[in-house]
């Protein structure tokens, strides 16, 4: 007979067999209700079982796991498969798919016959009869795991209507990325993947075969999927080589328990990504955050170093948060040490504990927004006893000594307890509370819980609600929340302080002199650039903070137990402090910031404010060059003692200025300055005409 005849009649035949089941199936259900989707509207909701998260910079640095019962990767179109995975699937599934219009009226005869026999249907189904079965609940086979005659004639009837709308290239792209290939695996690209550690791009026509082979039985034991692969080799190709086959199908099939190596880099910031953006419906497969890979490695690294240098001081753990003033995005997020962490899976970002003196700041951004106090008011550091409920609450300083009459920049500056309970009473603390929740603290428990304790820092607060309330000070006041993704600024913006009370908080966080009261000169919390910087330490030594701010980044870090033990002997300056300072050094090292001052300033009292206000945006610019501070000198023996000279530079030359190393006058900053070193450990400083020091570095020479 000849062919075209053959085809003539087997379409005839085919569209007979359609016209029967349609008669049959209008007589028996009606009009069908189920409403076809398109194309695009399958692709669109598909959603891969892993959320891919990229930094600012395009890489890929996190794959998170948000569906469990499946595991399935991108979505991949028909033009990236190869040609040879397309006619393997068609082979193993579906020979007439590119010949019938949805029903193959031969297989159909065959099957039916088959269940005649005791058989089942399954031989019958299209590639098109599959796929709708996928897309429609109702054509899902029933505890009995077959489909019953019902169910098989509506899933001709709409694979016959499906191949009217759509094209062959997109019947067989949905279907090859909806159907399951090896237990969890769903879709092509997952299988290509989790089987080979491949894109489907890279398949081999021998691991195409496999995977055609498991799309019958995926669950198969192996010693059948090697008999199916070797079959359907030796179809396509007319060649026998099962041992090459079996070898390949082992591997595989037992490699597939080692999908889950993908790029995991930050979990738990990806965790926080997502709980943040709760309430969002629409979906996603795709975040495009505002981390830093670069700079959080370096970080993860400095906390590393840190905490390890700390373990005889019954430190074990920390975490770091970077944000950017402007924006609110998140730059850095290290929620622990890592692998050593003895809490690996705990964000200590977002556990709330004591935060100690970080608290103090906005007790006094709040009076001098009521004018109840101002940097240079009196307060009084001597002992006191404060009536509460359970009796006397009789508050002492860090160092159990007192310093008698002290101004509010030294109270500050130097972390007094006692002067900032002091300043706590001139307030209402109720409206204190309302306070730092407009500074997106949550969670605070009533006014009365706390009493004059709270300007201590006895609330619980995590460090990512701390740091953001660091920079609303960094931001003149105006409060706004933090964001974890690139394209989007800060929200929800709000004023909790005026630019001014914002300044001069931010100023005496920024002055070394009212430091050094309570913590000396030459400590980690002096930077070369402008930064306003407070630690803190919770009860009994079991927290320890600092938190500050530049022009540009607010830094927050906590070192501690996440056990609650005490640390011993740990301050603020030698616990976070050091970690605060490399961290801020690296974010700075190709950057100079100031403080800027607002123009509001001017209208203010000059008895109410230092002195030296005037110059201050001047000054905080100012920075000796060098030596840099820590810097190490060795004296050369083989160079005469008089021709060795150790330079000294600063970035703005001054004659007003003097030089002064190791508190003695050495001379005028006129320029540079070549001095000869000799052994030992020294201190230079750059103060101006009334003795306030400008910029400050230490070096060694040995």
């Amino acid at each position: 007979m000849p062919r075209l005849l053959i085809c003539k009649t087997d379409r005839f035949v085919s569209r007979s067999i359609q016209n029967l089941v349609f008669i049959i199936l209008f007589l028996l259900f009606g009009s069908p209700l189920f409403s076809l989707p398109t194309y695009n509207e399958v692709k669109s909701g598909y959603l891969p079982s892993d959320i891919q998260v990229f930094d600012r910079t395009g890489d890929l640095i996190q794959r998170y796991r948000i569906r469990n019962d499946y595991r399935s990767e991108e979505w991949t179109e028909y033009n990236q498969l190869p040609k040879f995975l397309i006619d393997s699937v068609i082979h193993a599934e579906d020979k007439r798919f590119f010949e019938h219009t949805g029903l193959d009226s031969n297989a159909l005869i065959s099957s039916f016959w088959s269940n005649l026999t005791g058989s089942s249907l399954r031989g019958a189904s299209t590639i098109t009869m599959q796929l709708v079965s996928l897309l429609d609940p109702e054509l899902k086979p029933f505890e009995s795991k077959r489909k019953t005659i019902f169910q098989k004639l509506k899933q001709i009837q709409r694979a016959v209507d499906l191949e009217e709308t759509w094209s062959k290239e997109e019947i067989f792209t949905a279907y090859i990325n909806l159907i399951y290939f090896r237990g969890e695996l769903r879709g092509i690209t997952s299988a290509s993947k989790g089987l080979f550690r491949k894109s489907p791009e890279a398949l081999t026509p021998n691991e195409s075969y496999l995977l055609a082979a498991l799309i019958r039985s995926p669950q198969s034991s192996i010693e059948k999927v090697i008999k199916r692969v070797c079959l359907l080799k030796k179809e396509r190709d007319g060649i026998d080589d099962c041992e090459s086959i079996s070898r390949l199908v082992r591997e595989s099939l037992f490699r597939n328990f080692e999908y889950s190596q993908y790029p995991s880099f930050v979990p738990l910031y990806t965790k926080a990504v997502l709980d943040f953006s709760k309430g969002n419906e629409k979906p996603y497969s795709k975040l495009n955050v505002s981390l830093s890979l670069n700079f959080q490695r370096k970080v993860e690294e400095i906390l590393k170093r840190n905490v390890k240098t700390l373990a005889n001081k019954n430190v074990s753990d920390g975490a770091v948060v970077v944000i950017d003033n402007r924006t609110g995005q998140v730059l850095v997020y290290v929620p622990n040490i890592g692998e050593e962490s003895s809490v690996s899976k705990l964000d200590l970002i977002r556990s709330k504990r004591q935060v100690g003196s970080t608290l103090k700041p906005f007790v006094y951004a709040q009076t001098f927004q009521e004018n109840k106090l101002t940097p240079e008011s009196i307060l009084s550091d001597s002992p006191v006893g404060i009536p509460v409920y359970q009796g006397i609450y009789r508050p002492l300083n860090y160092d159990k000594s007192y310093k008698g009459n002290v101004t509010v920049r030294q109270s500050l500056g130097s972390s007094l307890n006692i002067p900032a309970i002091r300043a706590l009473s001139f307030l209402d603390i109720n409206e204190f509370v309302s306070v730092l929740e407009r500074l997106g603290i949550s969670g605070l428990r009533y006014p009365e819980f706390y009493g004059p304790s709270l300007a201590l820092g006895t609330a619980d607060i995590s460090l990512l609600e701390l740091t953001n309330a660091y920079r609303s000070l960094a931001n003149g006041g105006l409060y706004s929340s933090v964001t974890f993704d690139l394209s989007e600024n800060s929200s929800n913006q709000r004023r909790v302080f005026s630019p001014i009370s914002s300044y001069m908080v931010s100023e005496i966080l920024a002055d070394r002199e009212a430091r050094s009261l309570g913590f000396g000169w030459d400590n980690f919390l002096s930077t070369s650039y402008y930064t306003s910087v407070k630690t803190g330490t919770s009860q009994d030594m079991r927290d320890n903070w600092c938190i500050g701010y530049s022009e540009i980044f607010t830094v927050g870090v906590w070192v501690g137990n996440p056990t609650g033990n005490p640390m011993l002997d740990v301050s603020g300056i030698t616990g976070a402090a050091p970690v605060w300072r490399e961290t801020m050094d690296l974010f700075h090292e190709s950057l100079s910031s100031k403080l800027n001052r607002p123009e509001e300033m001017n209208l203010i009292n000059p008895t109410s404010t230092s002195s030296n206000e005037s110059r201050i945006e001047k000054t905080k610019s100012q920075r000796i060059l060098t030596p840099v501070n820590g810097s190490i000198f060795a004296l050369d023996p083989d160079i005469p003692l008089g021709r060795q000279k150790i330079l000294f530079t600063f970035s703005s030359y001054d004659i007003s200025y003097s030089y002064y190393l190791n508190d003695e006058n050495i001379g005028s900053v006129r320029g540079p300055y070549l001095w000869e070193p000799k052994k030992g450990e020294y201190r230079l400083q750059v103060k101006d005409r009334d003795g306030k020091v400008i910029s400050l570095s230490s070096f060694e020479v040995r």
